[in-house]
């Protein structure tokens, strides 16, 4: 036997689906795919087959394996419609799901209303009527809410599999359990509606919430790469800065036996420039030191005046790359500040550390 009970609920499965897939990337030829798609999981979904004997038709069990197999259809049908992982394409199916079970109990809720009972007709009943008007509805407040979150934080991008479990979990959990409620005559109960009304919007909070989990372990991630890369390049600093001072000592020495050979003032000349890179900042943190002079350097090559002052030692209480991640931030937005300046005489950049009580102040002028 086939009826439209099962095209009624797939093509009210494949709307709320879109909800949450609208904006994920498609495949080539999408509206012919997606149409097909459409086609096909209705036409499967009518010919599913529905037994005229009423306790098989609603046993529990058959009833779940029917509502499985249907989902297990606009899994497919989507997934060949659009270009995302399998994960991904779990997680927005399931919260459709729920959007579809949540507008369906609404429905039931509504028709219940005292006021609506005069709403039956020869043609249509007060419940497929209420479904017209109410299902869009709800979807269009889901729609505003979770699905256009769920498209500007593109979580079509993210997938994981444990809150694909969690979501599918709670999704079906509720739907079996209104299931088993038929079998105790409480299918109809306000109570077991408003239940599953909740356990549908519990789900997809929680889905959501977890979605931002995964935001916050990729940021984490980036940050503990880019710390890496800057401990990487803080070693570099001060090999490097090691290895120019081992060079610029020997070379005064060798600048010395020189003087007399060539004027005095080319041997100066040639001193000076050498001092610009043996200044080596003792400020009282490793850190600090090899941050600063590293600056002082780029400072010198762009008539940058870089001055310090203050006690490195009073910042022992931080890690030395986070030292180094602080004020290599606020040194190079200053230098980059005072470049543009066509004055020369106001390229001058002042940092000031001073200890007040149980407080540390950093000062950077520019």
């Amino acid at each position: 036997m086939f009826e439209f009970g099962n095209v009624y609920f797939m093509a009210e499965m494949l709307l709320a689906e879109m909800i949450f897939l609208y904006s994920a990337p498609k495949r080539k030829g999408f509206p012919l795919i997606y149409t097909a798609s459409v086609i096909i999981c209705l036409v499967l979904s009518y010919l599913f087959p529905m037994p005229e004997d009423v306790a098989i038709r609603y046993n529990v069990f058959y009833s779940l394996f029917r509502f499985i197999f249907l989902f297990a259809l606009t899994v497919v049908g989507m997934g060949v419609s659009f270009k995302i992982s399998i994960n991904s394409l779990i997680a927005a199916c399931v919260a459709g799901y729920a959007t579809q079970h949540i507008a369906y109990n609404v429905v039931g809720l509504v028709s219940r209303i005292p006021i609506f009972e005069g709403f039956d007709t020869a043609l249509v009943s007060r419940l497929n009527l209420f479904e017209f008007i109410v299902v869009p509805l709800v979807y269009v407040i889901l729609f505003f809410t979770f699905g256009r979150i769920s498209a500007k934080n593109e979580h079509y991008k993210k997938s994981n599999f444990s809150f694909n479990i969690l979501s599918i979990s709670i999704v079906f959990i509720c739907v079996g359990l209104t299931r088993f409620s038929r079998a105790f005559e409480e299918y109809d109960s306000t109570s077991v509606k408003i239940y599953s009304i909740v356990s549908c919007l519990l789900a997809l909070v929680v889905q959501f919430i977890m979605y931002r989990l995964v935001d916050l372990r990729q940021e984490n991630e980036a940050v503990k790469l880019l710390w890496q890369e800057e401990k990487k390049q803080y070693e570099i600093s001060k090999k490097t800065i090691e290895l120019i001072n081992i060079k610029c000592h020997d070379l005064k020495h060798k600048l010395s036996a020189f003087e007399g050979r060539l004027p005095a003032d080319e041997i100066q000349s040639m001193k000076d420039a050498v001092q610009i890179y043996d200044s080596v900042l003792k400020t009282g943190n490793e850190a600090l030191d090899v941050l600063l002079t590293e600056h002082s350097l780029h400072c010198a090559e762009e008539g940058i005046r870089m001055t310090y002052m203050g006690n490195g030692a009073d910042l022992s209480f931080m890690n030395i790359m986070d030292v180094y991640s602080l004020f290599g931030n606020a040194v190079s937005n200053a230098i980059e500040a005072v470049r543009k300046l066509s004055d020369n005489e106001k390229k001058v950049i002042d940092i000031v550390l001073e200890s007040k009580g149980d407080f540390v102040t950093v000062n950077i002028s520019n």
